[in-house]
């Protein structure tokens, strides 16, 4: 127990503590640790202490002890002594900030030593000044923060403090007398109330995005995307989109509008807009937002309309062949369009009468031909090959057909003509023979084709008499000229048949006879010769 002597000037802080200030008093003196602490006073104010002064980290209700001065031995013969601080505290209540002030109970002449005041915000308090007096006796050293000093008065301004916020200071002094030091604390704050005003700004923005392309007669869907990115309310949002020359929409108009109304901070708007693509190139059209508080802002989106295109040809190699021959077929299918195809196959189709020989690099079934091409670039070709053979004579057209899996088809044709063979008898007797001169004899001609699948086309018949026998009549509407006799041309005999004429001739000349008969067809320009003999005598 540390005893310590307080005299009644505690007494003066009490009624300053009323007043919103605090005294501290203490003397300097020796202090020596007892056995048995002293009983306490029943008179506190006397002894320097009441309801707002106690000693430090004691509940207020309790009674303070109360110390007696111990003498003060000549400081050579003093003997050695364990040395403790007692410390004494004061809470100034002012309402809204309560001031504590914590002092050492005692101190030693010529030392330097340190004393807090703690002020604790009780509600919202703005100007917040606490004052502190240099005890006289005393010299100032520093303080933490720094006071204004203004002769022995010591004075720290606070601005503002929050509930429940505390501002500590700590002052150092140097004790220069001996005896009892005084200092008195005071506090003074106002009521301090807070409002804010937000200080925001809107920042509108708008994005476009569509196909890069799309085909000619579609439907191109583009998606505009109007935010706020600022930190206020945009008002009075509104986004129009000019239909662009090249597209048209549902309802014909030349500009859709959309009244977004009002967006928050960080909010987006998302709009879909649908154009009928009717123009091919390249198209660009531009949305614009407007507002009340954020100004306009553009966006471009642009699309490159193309024109799908799938072509086919076919061409025979052999217009004209004989039955049982192959006709080769070239067919080139090609993208003449400006956008990719895919899923491309090609199918020829032979005629009935014909049969599909090869498919290079297809597949044949029956009489059907296929070749699965695939994708095809713009602009390029694929080259295919077919063949087909016919046993039966006649000018037969197969079908080639080239498809997309974008809906594209289209068609071609090629025709070959299968010629059946055809034989050529000529028969011819005379009747009678022998003769003598100025007798007539008859000659039977017959022309017969053998073949069995082909007519021999335009037949033509001439029979030449030499010197011994004159042409006298001749049948079938033969035309008599001289020595030579003509047939009307046959213009078309069928397989297996025959046609049939007879010449009267009169000799008039003794000798061997030679009637020669010439047939030219069509099919066979160079003539076939018959030869008939006559023996005149």
């Amino acid at each position: 127990m540390i005893q310590l002597h307080v005299k009644p000037l505690a007494m003066i802080c009490v009624i300053a503590a009323l007043l919103s200030a605090g005294c501290s008093v203490f003397r300097e003196h020796q202090v020596t640790e007892v056995t048995s602490p002293t009983p306490p006073s029943t008179d506190l104010t006397s002894k320097g202490y009441d309801t707002v002064g106690r000693r430090w980290g004691e509940a207020p209700e309790k009674p303070a002890p109360v110390v007696t001065p111990v003498a003060t031995p000549a400081p050579a013969a003093a003997p050695a002594v364990a040395k403790t601080v007692d410390y004494s505290a004061f809470d100034i209540k002012g309402g809204l900030v309560t001031l504590t002030k914590r002092v050492p109970a005692s101190v030693s002449l010529g030392e330097e030593y340190a004393y807090d005041l703690t002020a604790t915000a009780n509600e919202q308090a703005g100007f917040v000044v606490v004052t502190d007096q240099i005890p006289e006796g005393a010299t100032y050293i520093k303080s933490e923060p720094p006071a204004q000093v203004d002769g022995n008065l010591l004075t720290w301004k606070f601005p503002s403090m929050d509930k429940g916020e505390v501002k500590n200071i700590k002052v150092w002094l140097k004790a220069d007398k001996e005896g009892e030091l005084q200092s008195c604390a005071t506090i003074t704050a106002v009521p301090r109330q807070c409002t804010t005003t937000f200080v925001g700004k809107a920042a509108i923005s708008i994005e476009k995005t569509g196909p890069e392309t799309a085909k000619l007669g579609s439907d191109v869907t583009y998606t505009i995307v109007v935010s706020n990115k600022g930190t206020l309310a945009a008002k009075d949002v509104v986004v129009t989109d000019p239909v662009p020359e090249g597209f048209s929409n549902a309802d014909n108009s030349k500009e859709l509008s959309f009244k977004v109304g009002d967006l928050a901070p960080n909010q987006s708007k998302s709009i879909p807009v649908t154009f009928k693509a009717n123009q091919r190139g390249k198209i660009c059209n531009v949305a614009t937002v407007t507002t009340s508080n954020a100004g306009t802002a553009k966006a471009e989106a642009c699309t490159v309309i193309m024109q799908p295109g799938l072509k086919v040809s076919k061409v025979a190699r052999e217009k004209q062949l004989l039955i049982n021959r192959v006709a080769t077929y070239d067919i080139v299918v090609e993208n003449t369009g400006d956008t990719k195809l895919t899923g491309v196959v090609v199918s020829d189709s032979a005629a009935p009468e014909t049969k599909v020989v090869e498919a290079v690099d297809g597949k044949v079934d029956g009489n059907v031909a296929t070749w699965n091409v695939g994708d095809m670039d713009a602009g390029s070709k694929k080259a295919l090959v077919v063949k087909i053979m016919s046993a039966s004579p006649g000018n037969f057209c197969n079908n080639v057909t080239a498809s997309s899996a974008d809906g594209l088809k289209e068609t071609s044709q090629a025709c070959s003509e299968w010629i059946g063979v055809s034989g050529v008898l000529i028969e011819m007797v005379d009747d009678p023979d022998p003769i003598q001169v100025g007798e007539t004899t008859t000659y039977t001609i017959r022309v017969t084709n053998q073949g069995t699948t082909s007519s021999i086309e335009d037949v033509n018949i001439v029979a030449s008499f030499a010197d011994e026998i004159d042409p006298t009549t001749a049948s079938g509407g033969g035309v008599i000229s001289g020595k030579k006799v003509t047939f009307p041309t046959v213009a078309s005999i069928a397989p297996k048949q025959a046609v049939s004429y007879t010449i009267v001739g009169k000799s008039v000349k003794a000798g061997d006879h030679r009637m020669q008969i010439d047939v030219t067809t069509k099919d066979r320009t160079k003539p076939i010769s018959k030869y008939e003999s006559t023996t005149v005598y």
